[in-house]
């Protein structure tokens, strides 16, 4: 088997984890809402720093399209501007290079 025969585990892993928060977080907010102590504004882009990391898993971005959609509809729904959501979700460098896994 050749290195690149090798299936990244420890990627696979950490994106399905991603995804699953990311899934789990966004259907709270819209079946019970934020909790008293959450911040609305850092609850999301807590979930877009979700699908960035998923990216840096291998996850090819098309693969995100429906959630990224999804994110982009909540945040539209509460009154965020267009200019919010899309700077919502614009993937940011990370300045330390790959995100550790």
């Amino acid at each position: 088997m050749t290195q690149s025969q090798v299936i990244p585990i420890r990627c696979t892993l950490k994106a399905r984890q991603l995804l699953e928060s990311f899934d789990q977080n966004l259907t709270r907010l819209h079946t019970q809402g934020l909790d008293p102590d959450e911040n609305e504004v850092d609850t999301l882009e807590r979930l877009s720093e979700h699908l960035e990391e998923a990216i840096e898993n291998d996850v090819a971005p098309e693969r995100l399209q429906d959630r990224a959609q999804a994110l982009a509809d909540y945040a539209l729904g509460r009154g965020y501007h267009a200019h919010e959501v899309e700077n919502l979700l614009t993937m940011r460098p990370n300045p330390n290079g790959k995100r550790p896994t």
